[in-house]
């Protein structure tokens, strides 16, 4: 229950998602490689379809405006995938910069103290050549000191944002299994067949 008060108010602080692009209610297709388990998992862009492969032993749920995902064991220790639709690409100039750096400021926890913008990086991760932008601030929460990643994807008609929070202690290992599983992120426009199917 601590958990769940813990992250609510960030989750929903970051960014509003009512009219989202992107459906993020998952699923889940479980499958084997190389004698390990793993799990893929989908949901919908419009027409279109997305997929990506969370890291091993991870969980997740979802529904409409966004995707959570967990590592086991960990009961501070969260990734969030959300998006929001924009007008045109956006541009990553120094006023954008800046609004989405209190942007992130803003939507730590409730109660967080010592906030500190870490580090910033262009390009962290890139979706079909879209650009992107990551924030890592520290803050302190809850009697200890956390680690936050926020990543930007700017796309023609929306912009995606993906952000892990984890006990500094464990950040980094965490934080390289979450962005790994988002360089799996995968598009997939319909089948023409299903298509057909839809216009009729």
């Amino acid at each position: 229950m601590v958990r769940r008060v813990f992250l609510l108010p960030a989750v929903l602080a970051v960014i509003t998602t009512a009219n989202a692009a992107i459906d993020f209610t998952p699923t889940v297709n479980r499958y084997q490689s190389e004698g390990a388990e793993y799990s893929s998992v989908s949901f919908k862009d419009d027409k279109r379809s997305v997929s990506i492969v969370l890291p091993r032993l991870w969980s997740c749920r979802g529904d409409s405006s966004r995707l959570q995902v967990a590592p086991p064991d960990q009961n501070f220790a969260e990734g969030v995938l959300q998006s929001a639709p924009t007008k045109g690409v956006l541009q990553f100039d120094e006023a954008a910069v800046k609004a989405l750096e209190q942007q992130v400021l803003a939507g730590l926890p409730a109660g967080s103290q010592g906030a500190t913008v870490v580090s910033r990086q262009e390009n962290i991760i890139l979706l079909y050549q879209n650009l992107s932008y990551q924030f890592v601030v520290s803050y302190q929460a809850l009697g200890q000191i956390f680690y936050r990643s926020v990543i930007f994807v700017n796309c023609p008609d929306q912009q995606l944002v993906f952000r892990f929070s984890a006990p500094k202690a464990v950040f980094d290992n965490l934080n390289r299994s979450f962005r790994q599983s988002l360089y799996s992120w995968t598009w997939a426009e319909p089948s023409k067949t299903a298509a057909i199917a839809q216009s009729n």
